[in-house]
């Protein structure tokens, strides 16, 4: 009876994503001698983690991975980090190859192989996303920027939550003003940048650019609207003393092609109002930026001797 047990589809109803415990299985009436049976080199199961087996020769998926971690940290385990952050939406993410999971702190659970496992005091209440508990977007992405320490990568990740709606920035200044949270000084310097208008990596890095180029520092994502209250678009950068905006153009730090070609109608858009525009490629920031930002300080003169444009403007909020 057992290896019956074992070989049907009674296990793929009970663990829909291929990944049990040993224990589940023992408690199945699956002896500990059939387990191992199945799990040595070429049989259809195989251990994926100490304790924790697949149930199937498939190759192991994220899915799996996340039941597997789940498992190993016990029962009230949520995700969070990179892979919590995956299933809210963020796609702009690093690949780190571990699973990071919240667990209370009495939790006698240390983290394995590629599990990363946290205690905490302050366990959030989860939301469900794809099966899975997950902690809340501003905790998902606080606790991948603190196991990274490139600031650009935690631009993109913030960014990129921004971006689509996904963050709001009071929930992210709440999670932040919770005591005792180690290593957030980068994603606080990041959040700074955001609550200062700064919404790319592209973007932050390029204010650096700005200020050492002696021109004053402009406002950073401003929408402007024409006279009559209609809304010409959202800039990268605008100088309102002279009218001028810079656009940073580039598929990497936009969502896709789609809002490439509405930044294109934009520019005709803010050009009849009268602002000046300068777009500017984000790869010749990296590959010709003594020329690129030339054409920055050219174009801030040329529109300070330009008629100042029927548009106001403003700071552009998600």
């Amino acid at each position: 009876m057992t290896r019956s047990v074992a070989r049907s589809s009674y296990l793929a109803a009970q663990f829909p994503d291929g990944v049990a415990s040993r224990a589940q299985l023992l408690a199945l009436g699956i002896s500990s001698s059939t387990i191992a049976q199945r799990c040595r080199s070429g049989g259809p199961w195989k251990n994926l983690l100490l304790g924790q087996v697949q149930l199937d020769g498939r190759r192991t998926g994220p899915r799996q991975y996340r039941r597997a971690a789940l498992l190993h940290a016990g029962p009230g385990a949520i995700l969070t980090g990179v892979g919590g952050a995956g299933l809210h939406g963020v796609t702009a993410l690093p690949r780190n190859g571990t699973v990071h999971v919240l667990v209370p702190g009495d939790r006698r659970v240390t983290s394995r192989d590629f599990v990363v496992v946290t205690r905490t005091s302050r366990m959030p209440e989860p939301v469900e996303l794809a099966g899975f508990p997950v902690a809340p977007m501003a905790r998902c992405l606080v606790d991948a920027a603190a196991r990274t320490d490139d600031a650009d990568t935690v631009r993109a990740m913030l960014a990129d939550a921004v971006q689509k709606g996904l963050l709001r920035l009071d929930d992210l200044t709440d999670e932040l003003s919770e005591p005792r949270r180690p290593r957030t000084a980068l994603v606080r310097g990041v959040t700074a940048e955001i609550l200062d208008g700064v919404r790319s990596a592209a973007e932050a890095w390029v204010r650096d650019l700005v200020l050492r180029s002696g021109l004053p520092s402009p406002a950073w994502n401003v929408a402007l609207h024409a006279r009559d209250g209609r809304r010409l678009g959202v800039v990268d950068a605008y100088w309102e003393d002279v009218g001028l905006a810079w656009e940073i153009q580039s598929l990497a730090f936009h969502l896709g092609p789609r809002e490439l070609a509405r930044d294109v109608e934009k520019v005709g858009m803010l050009a009849s109002a009268g602002v000046l525009v300068l777009p500017t490629m984000a790869s010749r920031l990296w590959s010709d930026r003594p020329a690129a930002m030339a054409e920055l300080v050219d174009a801030h003169a040329r529109a300070g001797a330009m008629p100042a444009p029927a548009v106001t403007a403003g700071l552009w909020r998600p």
